[in-house]
């Protein structure tokens, strides 16, 4: 762990990973209010799901010690047509994976947000503990459920945090920001959380209330499943060969 007063939240960077899932995460942990975000990658440029291209911090050899592990998810090329990327890619970069398992043994919390989930359970983290990812793939998380005795609650929570294994795990997307402000909460107080609350003026008012299965018109909800199956079936895929 860091001996620094911020703690340092490293965020492990991969080809097409998705923006919000870090950025969001970087907004929280920037504020001045105790923690230090870093982003972590091998590879000089990381190219994200949305095709903005972002420079690393640091690589796997000179990066600082880490406090709390933050692992982002994102896209899933099919294989069909080209090689793979994303978080399937991730899931099998041993670079990677390695990395995040080592760093792991030292830290005060390890998670994940959207479909990082899956990435912490290839790198052999994302066992006995609660867990949720990204809503259209909590069935294929329950995949894992039996041989890595994961306990995946029913609907779409935010994030979930499994106290007894220092680990957690978040949603969607824009969950990145509900996760990262819980856990300064957590690790800070409230008065700090609520502090870095209004400094980054996080106050969500959309005109719409359509963020999960739960609350989106039946409607939406299919025709996203459905334009999301090859996303889906290549995930599967993935987890597969973990199991």
């Amino acid at each position: 762990m860091s001996s620094e007063a911020n703690l340092i939240v490293g965020i492990p960077l991969y080809q097409q990973c998705t923006l919000m899932d870090f950025a969001g995460a970087t907004q929280v942990f920037g504020a001045p209010f105790g923690f230090q975000p870093i982003w972590i990658s091998n590879e000089e440029k990381i190219v994200t799901s949305e095709g903005v291209t972002v420079i690393p911090n640091y690589n796997f050899k000179n990066c600082p010690p880490v406090d709390i592990l933050f692992i982002p998810g994102g896209s899933a090329q099919s294989s069909l047509n080209s090689t793979l990327d994303g978080v399937p890619a991730a899931m099998q970069n041993k670079e990677l994976l390695d990395f995040i398992f080592k760093t792991s043994k030292t830290t005060l919390w390890n998670g994940s947000v959207c479909t990082g989930a899956f990435i912490l359970a290839a790198a052999g983290i994302l066992k006995n503990s609660l867990a949720t990812t990204y809503w259209s793939q909590i069935p294929t998380l329950k995949l894992l459920a039996s041989s890595y005795n994961l306990k995946i609650p029913e609907g779409y929570p935010r994030f979930l945090f499994d106290d007894k294994n220092k680990i957690f795990t978040g949603g969607g997307i824009s969950s990145s920001i509900d996760l990262s402000l819980e856990i300064v909460r957590k690790i800070k107080g409230k008065e700090v959380a609520e502090m870095t609350q209004l400094f980054i003026q996080y106050q969500p008012k959309p005109s719409t209330n359509s963020g999960d299965p739960a609350h989106a018109p039946e409607n939406i909800t299919k025709e996203l499943t459905e334009s999301g199956m090859e996303y889906t079936q290549v995930m599967v895929q993935a987890v597969e060969k973990l199991v």
